[in-house]
């Protein structure tokens, strides 16, 4: 009889080792997709930042952020972190007032430079959410 008890105590066990593990998988999955967010926004921001003091020393003759030094620092950038976009649309020239300047950056003009990823989690249920699109600004003054 007593035999009987411990096969049932057995099998028991492995279910609730069953139950129990799949809500530990979920919580460390949690953290390392929490921890893989952190990073690529750290990226993002670093990104901004290295791309505007670039800008700022480089800012080129034509269009801003156009100069083969901060078209470099961008393709070094987009390398570390996975869909960094940055466009020409994401440079924009400001005066020490904080009104934007449409012609030309001189120095002492305020470059502003967006950087944005999309993050997609690996947790289902977070991944329903759908993409998160994570964005840093950064500026710099131009020398």
């Amino acid at each position: 009889m007593r035999h009987g008890t411990q096969r049932r105590d057995q099998g028991q066990a492995l279910v609730e080792f069953a139950f129990g593990i799949i809500v530990f998988l979920m919580l460390f999955i949690g953290m390392i997709d929490l921890g893989r967010g952190v990073f690529m926004f750290n990226g993002v921001s670093q990104a901004a930042r290295e791309v505007a003091r670039e800008t700022s020393v480089h800012p080129g003759s034509g269009a801003l952020g156009a100069s083969a030094q901060t078209v470099a620092v961008i393709q070094t950038q987009r390398g570390l972190v996975p869909g960094l976009t940055i466009g020409s649309s994401d440079f924009q020239c400001y005066d020490l007032a904080g009104v934007l300047q449409f012609d030309s950056c001189k120095p002492g003009d305020w470059v502003r430079v967006t950087a944005r990823t999309t993050f997609v989690p690996a947790i289902p249920f977070l991944g329903a959410l759908g993409p998160f699109v994570l964005s840093s600004t950064s500026s710099a003054e131009i020398q």
